[in-house]
């Protein structure tokens, strides 16, 4: 044991950062129990580009059978077993390779816009938008490895990075509020949750997650260590009297089609049509497709550098020094990952829930790949941690991060009307991309018409224009 802890000590320089094997552990079981319910979600949206999946309700029927005899149900648990393997083997290489504590993963964001824009508006089946996502793995490498991303990165003024800071936090806060139903949408506005009707599985859930967040935040104030950890074991204890805990789809896990998402990506068909003209419009479908998954991409990375480097600030020159092999494993990953099976691989913003449980190294990373591959098999069971324990989480780790806003400078209109719009847009649309896009162009108009274009950096103009061809061109999201 000594000697392991030794070869951890020498390789991940714990010490050096102020940091134990403990603290990385802890902070690793936090993640993980805070990206279960991301693991199983974003299968579930990968399964609604398949037809006749989703019922009138939204429901997801597993009975339907896909192809060759596989059942809906069946290629769900494929797809939620490749979606562990995905973020394992991902935190793993970020570890190993940039020891920071930053997990990866499939993104919620960009299997939204496959199924959604990909495949149902523009016909692409699933195994088709895998050799869409494998290909744009291959151009974000090409972006990292020429320093495009990084430029982009530098270019965006520092006013707007702490608006998207702020706007991240928004973004998961409410993320959070949601899923603990603390919030919900009626009849076009948002309501809040029916406070007396404890017979309500939603309400009951929306006071085990307020509980939770109160009892966070105390023993935050406390200073005590592992209190996200801490409120969620809590939260999970609490949720077997109040009937939360619930199961997913019974499945036979010794009957699980691996090989129908393993190595699949369908290159067949990416371009159709008959005349040159055809084939060119389909060309440029598919180029405007890749760019803006890269796009998506790279301000997912950007946004959870910015929101982590906020959160660690004494560690900033080491982030910066290390961004460039931070994106290329993105990029790398995102290719790995379509081979598993499952859409863009990129680093989580939630790696702040184990941030601030202490993690300062590669280890944390490490540790949770290992624990998201080990229970691969049972992904399934990932149902078994209520919401309301992953919600306080999202809630406490949104709430950390908006504290940034002290930063944006509200004295000046130009620089405070695009960050309003970029901090309010991402919770409001549900999309970061967009948040940021508005933020980008209206600083830019702005600048221009206040006479202030000559301190722009040029590729604050190329960025303008792509994002808003983006939001023209590129149809919307469910």
């Amino acid at each position: 044991m000594q000697k392991i802890q030794i070869r951890l000590e020498s390789y991940f320089h714990l010490s050096k950062h102020n940091t134990t094997i403990r603290s990385e552990f802890i902070a690793a079981i936090t993640n993980y129990f805070t990206l279960l319910y991301l693991l199983s979600l974003v299968p579930e949206v990968i399964v609604g580009s398949f037809p006749g999946v989703i019922d009138a309700n939204g429901e997801i029927v597993y009975t339907a059978v896909l192809f060759n005899g596989v059942t809906a149900g069946q290629f769900l648990t494929a797809l939620t077993a490749a979606a562990f393997w995905a973020a394992g083997i991902g935190s793993i290489i970020m570890g190993l390779t940039v020891n920071m504590p930053f997990i990866q993963g499939p993104s919620l964001a960009i299997a939204a816009f496959v199924v959604y824009t990909v495949c149902q508006n523009f016909g692409y089946t699933y195994y088709q938008a895998l050799a869409i996502i494998f290909l744009s793995g291959i151009v974000f490498f090409i972006l990292s490895a020429t320093g495009a991303e990084e430029k982009i990165h530098r270019s965006i003024p520092l006013n707007l990075k702490y608006a998207v800071t702020a706007g991240i936090g928004m973004f998961i806060t409410y993320t959070g509020l949601q899923k603990a139903h603390i919030i919900s949408f009626d009849s076009g506005s948002i309501a809040i949750f029916d406070m007396l009707a404890v017979y309500s599985h939603d309400t009951r859930t929306a006071w085990l997650a307020i509980l939770g967040v109160i009892l966070i935040t105390i023993l935050l104030d406390k200073h005590i260590h592992g209190a996200v950890f801490i409120g969620k074991i809590v939260c999970i204890i609490l949720a077997v009297p109040l009937g939360l805990l619930h199961f997913g789809h019974k499945v036979n896990f010794f009957d699980i089609p691996f090989g129908s998402v393993l190595f699949k990506p369908d290159f067949r068909g990416l371009i159709t049509g008959e005349t040159p003209t055809e084939k060119l419009f389909s060309l440029s479908t598919l180029l405007i497709i890749i760019f803006a998954i890269c796009i998506m991409d790279i301000f997912e990375t950007m946004s959870m550098l910015l929101a982590t480097r906020h959160l660690l600030r004494k560690e900033n020159a080491r982030i910066a020094e290390r961004t460039p092999r931070i994106l290329e494993v993105d990029a790398v990953t995102t290719s790995v990952g379509a081979l598993l099976g499952t859409t863009n691989v990129s680093t989580y913003i939630e790696s702040t829930a184990g941030i601030i449980e202490g993690a300062r190294t590669g280890l944390t990373a490490v540790l949770t790949g290992i624990m998201f591959i080990v229970t691969s098999v049972s992904a399934p069971l990932a149902s078994f941690v209520p919401s309301a324990a992953t919600a306080t989480t999202l809630i406490i780790s949104g709430v950390l991060m908006m504290n940034v806003i002290n930063d944006v400078d509200f004295d000046k209109p130009t620089e405070a009307v695009p960050a309003v719009f970029t901090i309010i847009l991402m919770p409001l649309t549900g999309s970061l991309l967009t948040g940021i896009a508005f933020g980008i162009i209206a600083y830019l108009v702005i600048h221009i018409f206040t006479g202030r274009a000559h301190k722009i950096n040029y590729v604050i103009y190329i960025l303008a224009l792509l994002l808003a061809i983006f939001l023209i061109f590129i149809p919307r999201t469910h």
